[in-house]
């Protein structure tokens, strides 16, 4: 009898094993593939202004599979105004799960003040190279630059504290004659802790440069070619 009890035993506790085993594994054995989405051609891309933008090109496979062909774009191009503008490419699986990449494009503006720039700033022992820097125009012989601290703390000291911290420094000029001379500035994190009295700055028409500082801070721009 005891051997009989034990026999129901080990039977009862087998097939609770391999029920909860069952359990367990059920439903894990699918796979998901995220699409792979490679870009072709120049990122960034440069176009000058009143040009049209032509796709380079791109590529998706999906578990090795080409799957180009469902791929969705998305962009903000205006080659009617110089700045950096963003094409995105994106493509999703049958689970839903999406994959995506970027390619910026500047649109150049050249021979004109209202363009894009590379910034060379400085404060102290602190300095970056190549950042990006827009000016647009702003109104009749004035011009709106996107970051007075050539990208000092948005792209130098604080990369990807936006939106949090606003580290912009906008803020509006003229060039009067060889003298670029601050009209207005806007509202940003580090706004009150500098003094824009002593601001002084040059612009270079033959070159496009521009040179200026102020609070320690040394600035120069150079239009991207």
């Amino acid at each position: 009898m005891k051997k009989s009890l034990y026999f129901i035993a080990c039977a009862a506790a087998l097939l609770a094993l391999g029920s909860c085993q069952e359990l367990t594994t059920e439903g894990l054995t699918r796979t998901t593939y995220y699409p792979v989405l490679s870009l072709e051609g120049d990122n960034p891309y440069v176009v000058n202004l009143g040009q049209s933008y032509t796709e380079p090109g791109y590529t998706a496979t999906l578990n090795g599979e080409d799957v180009s062909s469902s791929v969705t774009i998305s962009s903000n191009v205006d080659t009617s105004a110089p700045g950096i503008y963003s094409v995105v490419y994106s493509a999703v699986n049958e689970d839903g799960f999406s994959a995506s990449v970027s390619r910026d494009v500047y649109v150049l503006n050249p021979g004109g003040i209202d363009n894009v720039y590379l910034s060379t700033c400085k404060m102290g022992s602190r300095s970056y190279r190549n950042l990006p820097i827009v000016i647009k125009k702003a109104g009749s012989g004035t011009y709106e630059i996107e970051d007075l601290c050539g990208g000092f703390y948005c792209y130098g000291r604080y990369p990807g504290y936006e939106p949090t911290y606003d580290f912009h420094a906008e803020a509006v000029f003229s060039v009067d004659g060889g003298a670029m001379k601050l009209v207005s500035w806007g509202d940003w994190y580090f706004r009150t802790s500098f003094n824009y009295d002593n601001f002084t700055g040059t612009y270079d028409s033959t070159t496009g440069q521009f040179d200026y500082d102020f609070d320690d801070l040394l600035v120069t721009l150079t239009p991207l070619e």
